[in-house]
């Protein structure tokens, strides 16, 4: 983002984003915390944009009926709106006046039982450490305070159910998501129980109950639930008990589309199993109940009549007169398929129902998204954002600032989801792509791109952390170490030394962002300048080049070829660049050769012309090189500043494409 956001900027609204997916019945939104369920299951997929990729990746979504899968629940007047939010126990209110804000930021990442055995090399008989650290350190940067994985049991045994293999959890669990200070929402979800024994599928969840309400199905799935708590109690801050139950894409997929709701009745039993399980042994656990996927047909919120089956199961209205509480400490709905107006209603839609049962219980959307695709790699290292991008991160602005304010009931959101990933085709649901990584994740999870939504993101869970953001002064200012207190940054080798060795603050300007990463290299800002670190040209002079910001403040412009001379394309007045088709003449000449040359600046790409300038609105003669802009200043002639380099890095900076 420019950097006027680390100042509070918010991006232009364009208008009210129509979330148009997929038909509900056939393909809806992900059984797991892995995939949208139009997409393969089969978790052996990523994504990363190659470099070639089109702006915008030619997955089309089917026809669909817009007014019908568009429509909001209707509008509640603003003093229904006000009972609605108030209906809350005093608990809640206290607990919302002193809640921290950033704990509403959470996230859905990359299941770490996917990532067990992908780098032997690495991290033999382990999970892969090094793709889930670099994943939970680069959402720790973000703001993420929660994040969504899912609990899955080995899928290999031809008989019984699949046992959990906690050498694929424990490291994630027990170290790394404390080191960086996440919570752990753990989906207890159909992944818990399975495996080729075709006794142990999910659709068996829904074989008559006995008269305690369970059946074979449930009273595994809770001795599953048991050893979870047992083996991980108080580090688990949250569990959500099954996924999308009331749509359920796996059940469908099992029972050739017959299917596709848990019986309220026994997901009723099988919570309040759960919620007593998860408390015995970690009292302080959180247990959220519904996770509901949005399922409007035919001008039906199916899926607040079913949580409404659920209220009323025998087996809830009777854990409620026994225990004058519910056997769950949240509820939770995936809002897809509405614009933000569309979500914020739903919310309240979903505390009147609240309401009818006297639930006080915080609301957690545990799933909302959009897709966006990326635009294609450039070679001068800055992506514009597409159309998509753009409304993903208006989408995630609205939500993440509106729900505080105007749904005080509703806890915490978790985006979905950090990485995109893939499968028959791309699955866009993510703010980043990770490198090296298509329909097989690579080895690093190495953000490249990041997209629009990424920095939107951590604007506002936290803006202290954007590249733009003012540093403190640094403890170990010296000689090789230099604070400018003027743009609060700080600068260090080997970028202070390439700044000192050619031109400093007359060439360069001052640091405007600290030093941070775009496709895997550390990259800093100047005023007129990007410095680019090459590790590979280490004790070079290739160490750190400039970037071709030049390249990018031209792009969609055409500079004519001029022709080429009839004798030598070097004299005494001019250069001739056969590469680009333009001279060097004159004082622009002289300070290019004095300079560094082609090594600092590049070739030139435009003759000399008149041009406005956006700092000071003044017009100059100008010529565009790769890297830079020379400017003349008739005022400043015979002096060593005739010729000034323009203000590329501080022009580019207002471009959201800048952070990638």
């Amino acid at each position: 983002m420019s950097t006027a956001f680390s100042g509070g900027f918010r991006l232009k609204q364009v208008g009210l984003v129509l979330l148009v997916l997929l038909l509900v019945t056939s393909l809806t939104m992900g059984s797991s915390a892995e995939a949208p369920t139009y997409a393969s299951q089969v978790e052996n997929g990523g994504d990363s944009t190659t470099e070639h990729e089109p702006a915008e990746t030619p997955y089309q979504t089917p026809e669909i009926d817009l007014e019908s899968r568009a429509e909001p629940p209707d509008s509640l007047s603003a003093a229904s709106r006000q009972d609605v939010a108030a209906m809350s126990s005093n608990d809640l209110v206290a607990q919302h006046d002193d809640r921290d804000p950033a704990e509403f930021f959470g996230m859905v990442g990359r299941d770490p039982w996917y990532e067990y055995g992908t780098n032997p090399e690495d991290h033999p008989n382990d999970v892969n450490r090094t793709f889930l650290e670099n994943m939970v350190a680069e959402m720790s940067e973000m703001g993420v305070r929660w994040i969504r994985f899912e609990f899955r049991a080995e899928v290999d045994q031809p008989e019984g159910p699949g046992p959990i293999d906690w050498s694929k959890h424990d490291w994630f669990i027990n170290e790394l998501l404390p080191a960086y200070d996440i919570q752990a929402l753990g989906l207890l979800g159909s992944g818990l129980v399975g495996d080729d024994d075709p006794t142990y599928e999910f659709q068996y969840i829904n074989d008559s109950p006995d008269a305690q309400g369970r059946n074979h199905y449930t009273r595994t799935f809770i001795d599953h639930v048991e050893q979870v708590a047992d083996r991980y109690g108080g580090n688990i801050a949250a569990f959500e008990i099954l996924n999308e139950p009331n749509n359920n894409q796996i059940l469908s997929w099992e029972t050739d589309g017959r299917v596709a709701e848990v019986e309220p009745l026994i997901y009723g039993r099988l919570v309040i199993d759960s919620y007593e399980a998860i408390k015995e042994r970690s009292p302080n656990s959180l247990v959220v109940a519904g996770s509901l996927l949005h399922d409007h047909r035919n001008g039906v919120d199916r899926h607040f009549d079913w949580m409404e089956r659920v209220y009323r199961s025998r087996e809830v209205r009777a854990y409620v007169n026994s225990n004058d509480a519910y056997p769950w400490d949240a509820v939770s709905i995936h809002p897809y398929f509405l614009n933000a107006d569309g979500v914020v209603e739903h919310m309240f839609r979903m505390r009147e129902l609240q309401n009818e049962f006297e639930d006080a219980n915080p609301v957690w959307i545990t799933e909302i998204g959009l897709e966006a695709s990326p635009p294609s790699w450039t070679s001068f290292g800055i992506m514009d954002p597409t159309e998509s991008e753009i409304r993903q991160a208006t989408f995630l602005e609205d939500i993440y600032t509106r729900l505080p304010v105007e749904t005080p009931f509703v806890e915490r959101v978790f985006w979905f989801k950090y990485e995109d990933f893939g499968t028959v085709s791309y699955a866009r649901w993510g703010l980043v792509r990770l490198r090296d990584s298509n329909f097989q994740y690579g080895p690093e999870a190495t953000p490249w791109p990041r997209k629009l939504a990424f920095s939107t993101y951590q604007a506002l869970a936290r803006p202290e952390k954007l590249p733009t953001h003012p540093v403190s002064r640094p403890d170990d200012v010296g000689d090789r170490v230099r604070y400018f207190e003027l743009t609060g940054q700080e600068l260090r080798d080997p970028f202070l030394r390439y700044w000192e060795d050619h031109g400093g603050l007359a060439m360069f300007g001052y640091p405007k962002t600290r030093v941070f990463e775009i496709r895997g290299r550390q990259v800093q800002y100047f005023e007129r300048a990007r410095f680019e670190y090459w590790p590979e040209n280490t004790g070079t002079r290739w160490e750190v080049q400039l970037g071709l910001l030049g390249r990018y403040e031209t792009r969609g412009r055409s500079f004519e070829r001029q022709p080429a001379p009839d004798g030598p394309h070097t004299t005494n007045e001019w250069i001739y660049f056969s590469q680009t088709g333009q001279f060097l003449a004159g004082a622009f000449r002289e300070f290019w050769e004095n300079n560094g040359g082609l090594e600092i600046f590049g070739y030139p790409i435009s003759p000399e012309f008149e041009e406005e300038n956006p700092a000071d609105g003044e017009t100059y003669i100008v010529q565009y090189f790769e890297r830079a802009r020379f400017e003349w200043r008739p005022e400043f002639a015979g002096t060593e500043h005739e010729v000034q380099l323009g203000l590329l890095g501080n022009q580019v900076l207002r471009h959201p494409g800048w952070r990638r």
